[in-house]
């Protein structure tokens, strides 16, 4: 995959596409407590469990609340004026790190190594040399088994797990053996159904990173304007100009009460209204208002879920507190279940069990001749049988359509049926699945603790 604005390659489509922010400026990844943008997931992952497992702080001169505490004292100084990072070159003064540290990359910053076929520049040597192979072509880390080479150290790791003979992630479904747990998660998704990677543009969800990444390039034609400082590019004239004033520092749009100055007319539009002391954000449960969305945002989370368990990284909600630490572990990766076997570790005690069942007891008897399953029980061979042969027993009267299970024959005829078995017991509006009842609760009823 080559970058058609820089000479940037990549044979990993996912690294392309988070290369191609660097123009686009696109930040796909929104979080729905603070109303912020964010390019890459992991820095959006981190920012959501900071919100989590922390508080809440709040100016006591203005309406302005974070979750980072490091957020604050950056604030306090749009009060003072103090003004405490310098330029050692130039003396120019700035009132966080953040803008003096893009001030000195952009006005003063040196990159003495210089690659002299395309031009590329670098602040370290060693990264001069590691770019230098995409033009020699060198690949100077062979695999002791294949003799395949490669550019880096850490593609050959990569590259030498594919001779191990081990499989050691199972599919909890089929039993099916892989060697990488994100192969192994992938396939899960077969039998689940599950896409979770949805195009933030049109909306399209994909089963794998990878085919929405694909997806994402027809996105990125037509875009003519091309920052010549940093690569950023747009189709739209307005949002260049926008873009620029990171670069120049200017600020164009004065405060006409206090003096202050910003990049942006959203900026000064929301700074504008601590003077007005307009609040134009209702809260539909104890009529609170507010200046900004995100403040009414935090409200809601921190005032309104009493008496139930609410999940601060999704819509999930529950009023047992033992069902949020199950679900929370979702977000926080952790496994506090270790197989006393084998060694492995599992997010739910449900979970280790299923695995210590099937994969360590003596007691299997029913084992399946085409993969590595086995159950102690007959109906689980027999449902399990039917991915090997393709049989769909249970067959839609009303339109034909056959399925291996009956209950996802039962889901389907819901479409025919037009029947809505789910109820909301606090508007009495109905729903034909469960989870869109759950989703609905969540969103709609915030305040309210009846279940």
């Amino acid at each position: 995959y080559k970058c058609n604005i820089c000479p940037y390659t990549s044979r990993i489509v996912a690294n392309f596409l988070r290369h191609l922010r660097i123009h686009t400026g696109e930040k796909p990844y929104y979080c729905d407590l603070c109303s912020k943008y964010f390019s890459d997931p992991s820095s959006f992952k981190r920012h959501k469990y900071v919100i989590s497992v922390g508080g809440i702080y709040r100016c006591t001169l203005c309406n302005y609340s974070t979750v980072y505490a490091g957020n604050m004292p950056k604030h306090i100084r749009t009060h003072t004026g103090e003004r405490p990072y310098e330029c050692k070159i130039c003396l120019k003064k700035f009132s966080d790190r953040s803008s003096w540290t893009r001030h000195v990359r952009v006005k003063h910053s040196r990159r003495p190594f210089q690659c002299l076929e395309c031009g590329k520049a670098f602040t370290q040597k060693a990264n001069l040399q590691r770019h230098m192979r995409i033009h020699t072509g060198e690949l100077p880390f062979p695999c002791k088994v294949c003799n395949k080479r490669f550019r880096q150290q850490s593609n050959l790791t990569q590259h030498q797990r594919t001779h191990a003979s081990t499989k050691p992630f199972l599919c909890n479904y089929c039993g099916k053996g892989f060697r990488f747990k994100g192969d192994m998660l992938r396939h899960t998704r077969i039998h689940t159904g599950e896409r979770p990677f949805k195009c933030n543009i049109c909306q399209k969800s994909f089963r794998q990173s990878s085919h929405l990444n694909h997806h994402k390039i027809t996105h990125l034609r037509g875009r003519k304007y091309i920052c010549k400082l940093c690569g950023y590019c747009t189709a739209n004239k307005g949002h260049m100009e926008c873009h620029k004033v990171k670069h120049t520092g200017e600020r164009p749009f004065q405060c006409s009460m206090c003096g202050k100055r910003f990049s942006q007319k959203s900026s000064l539009n929301s700074h504008h209204v601590k003077h007005t002391g307009e609040r134009p954000f209702p809260c539909t449960v104890c009529g609170k208002r507010f200046s900004q969305k995100s403040s009414l945002n935090f409200h809601m989370r921190s005032i309104h879920f009493y008496g139930k368990y609410v999940c601060l990284l999704c819509s999930y909600s529950t009023p047992k507190a033992s069902h949020m630490r199950a679900h929370h572990v979702k977000h926080t990766g952790e496994r506090p279940f270790q197989c006393s076997v084998c060694g492995k570790n599992f997010s739910q005690k449900s979970n280790l069990n299923f695995h210590v069942r099937n994969i360590h007891l003596n007691s299997k008897k029913y084992i399946c001749k085409h993969c590595p399953y086995s159950s102690v029980r007959l109906d689980n061979m027999k449902r399990h049988q039917l991915k090997h042969t393709g049989e769909r027993p249970y067959g839609c009267s009303i339109c034909g359509k056959r399925f291996a299970r009956l209950d996802n024959m039962k889901l389907h005829q819901v479409k025919h049926t037009g029947e809505r078995p789910y109820g909301c017991p606090i508007c009495g509006k109905r729903f034909a699945y469960k989870s869109n009842l759950n989703q609905h609760r969540a969103i709609v009823h915030f305040g309210y603790t009846k279940f």
